[in-house]
């Protein structure tokens, strides 16, 4: 199944646009004429390119200035179209130019700013296209808007201080790794020669190193090029896999039991789910409509998969926290939280404190790590150093005793 974007004219003759999952753009077709309606255009929603998760096709402060703008613009009442047609970039990487230029063109021709961003995936997250889309149906686009640049704005944020902990360390390893190279291609083999000549019992640490030595020397090109062929093949079949809401579920749980990474996606997946929730509770969208946009605007799989089983659990009359938990993402603290603002009637302000609540957690979470990080690669690699360094100039001392 893929997602389409549609422009039809009603029986009135009006423009509307929509969205619609279905295997072909021949089903899309016969779905919008036994509406009633006539079609304008049918576009295809393209995933992602693999080369977009290895390189960034636009700084984050770059388009996250670009949302904040287009809020502060709508807050001032300027139409949509107007708003985007006004802050078309005229420098930055020509990519970005081209997209925000054909991004105008999607929104003057009847798609929604949604619709528009879902044609750009390289530049907008699944989490920006569904808070965007959020904002649409509550009628607070300009208010969601100026979270979604705060949001960047705090994973940029993230990122530099995370890298910022990184660099020494990186540097480090650089080189650890060219010493290491340098004396397994070099050293070892002088010492083995000379060793061998004086019929020396070696130590168990230098025949250790001595072995990955020779095994290095003569193997490592076979076991590289034997490999790039499976490693190529796994990433190809895996980033098709990741594509399918069984794939994505999958990973997602995955990444959920990595230690401490886990738990910032948790962190950020439970943030991004009361905040999208209340924002539309909070703009007066009936509890059944809010589970049934927010099931189509969160990014992941585990929550989408959660606000389905609550449409169903509220459809039939009951509680909404009866299936909060039905993916196990649900912290006991927040579902009762949840609870008291179900009987008190004040569910939107539970959600939007829970939000805040998991905000600063994951700050807390990136200062910590940030602070822990360091020393321990530098044990570490001072650890693996020492060794090398041992196993090298062991023999040495041993053959200086011996005289």
């Amino acid at each position: 199944m893929r997602d389409f974007l549609f422009i039809a004219l009603d029986k009135e003759g009006q423009r509307v646009s929509g969205e619609m999952e279905a295997s072909d753009a021949t089903k899309v077709k016969n779905i919008l004429h036994a509406k009633g309606l006539i079609i304008v255009r049918i576009d295809p929603v393209k995933s992602k390119h693999w080369i977009w998760y290895i390189l960034q096709p636009v700084k984050p402060q770059l388009l996250a200035l670009w949302i904040r703008q287009v809020s502060v613009m709508l807050h001032a009442g300027i139409a949509l179209a107007q708003a985007l047609n006004s802050l078309l970039p005229k420098t930055g990487p020509k990519h970005y130019q081209v997209a925000m230029q054909r991004l105008l063109s999607d929104v003057e021709n009847g798609y929604s700013l949604s619709q528009a961003m879902m044609r750009r995936p390289e530049f907008f997250s699944h989490f920006m296209i569904g808070s965007t889309r959020v904002g649409e149906h509550s009628g607070r686009l300009a208010e969601t808007l100026d979270r979604c640049a705060s949001h960047y704005e705090k994973e940029y944020s993230y990122s530099l201080k995370l890298k910022q902990a990184l660099v020494y360390p990186t540097v480090l390893l650089t080189c650890a790794g060219a010493l290491v190279t340098f004396i397994f291609t070099y050293m070892v083999p002088k010492f083995v020669t000379i060793f061998v000549d004086l019929n020396m019992q070696l130590p168990g640490s230098t025949r250790l190193l001595v072995s990955f030595g020779q095994f290095f020397e003569r193997y490592g090109p076979v076991v590289f090029g034997t490999a790039v062929g499976p490693v190529l093949v796994f990433l190809y079949v895996f980033h098709y896999w990741a594509k399918t809401r069984s794939g994505k579920a999958s990973i997602e749980r995955m990444l959920l039991r990595t230690p401490w990474y886990g738990q910032q996606v948790h962190y950020r997946m439970l943030s991004a789910y009361f905040r999208s929730f209340a924002t539309l509770l909070d703009s007066g969208v009936p509890l059944y409509a809010s589970l049934q946009l927010l099931s189509r605007s969160l990014d992941r799989e585990l929550l989408r998969r959660t606000a389905v089983a609550q449409v169903e659990t509220v459809r039939v009359g009951k509680q909404l926290i009866t299936a909060m938990n039905s993916q196990k993402l649900f912290p006991t603290m927040t579902v009762e939280m949840v609870a008291v603002g179900e009987e008190s009637g004040t569910v939107d302000r539970m959600m939007y404190r829970l939000a805040e609540y998991y905000d600063s957690e994951m700050v807390r979470g990136l200062e910590t790590i940030g602070k822990l990080v360091e020393p321990v690669i530098l044990m570490g690699l001072g650890g693996a150093v020492a060794f090398v360094l041992m196993a090298a100039f062991q023999p040495i001392y041993q053959l200086a005793s011996s005289f």
